[in-house]
């Protein structure tokens, strides 16, 4: 897993459209104010150890998230990031299983729906820490 973390004054994301996958989650809109905004790519290598990666990812989060002392967390999904991404169906399912552990760590945590397309209006903050890139390979 791959992910760029983006810590927000305020993140809206209205959905606008289906994209190319056949899987679709329901979609809402989403809104948080003080957040951390996940672009969040599952990719094919972590297939085989899910479990692993989840843990790895949900470790670098909520260390992030606790350096910021910051609660609230939006997970987009974001198979854009590099060009071998996992299959549609074991991304939604690992999206899922980070959102869960997510919360057992007692965040308030959103997710984008995967499959669709979302307007984004957002304000980034500017310091060492507001744009973090990891890979949890």
């Amino acid at each position: 897993m791959r992910f760029l973390a983006w810590h927000v004054d305020y993140v809206k994301a209205e959905p606008t459209e289906r994209g190319r996958s056949g899987l679709v989650e329901q979609s809402k809109p989403v809104r948080a104010e003080n957040a951390l905004l996940i672009f969040a790519n599952f990719e094919k290598s972590d297939e085989s150890h899910q479990v692993e990666v989840i843990e790895k990812a949900t470790g670098e989060i909520s260390s992030i998230a606790a350096q910021l002392k910051i609660r609230t967390i939006v997970l987009n999904p974001f198979a854009h990031l590099f060009a071998e991404p996992s299959k549609a169906e074991v991304a939604i399912e690992m999206l899922d299983q980070l959102y869960k552990s997510l919360v057992k760590k007692n965040l308030d945590v959103q997710k984008l729906a995967f499959g669709m397309f979302y307007e984004l209006e957002l304000r980034a903050k500017g310091h060492r820490l507001s744009r973090i890139a990891r890979s949890t390979s």
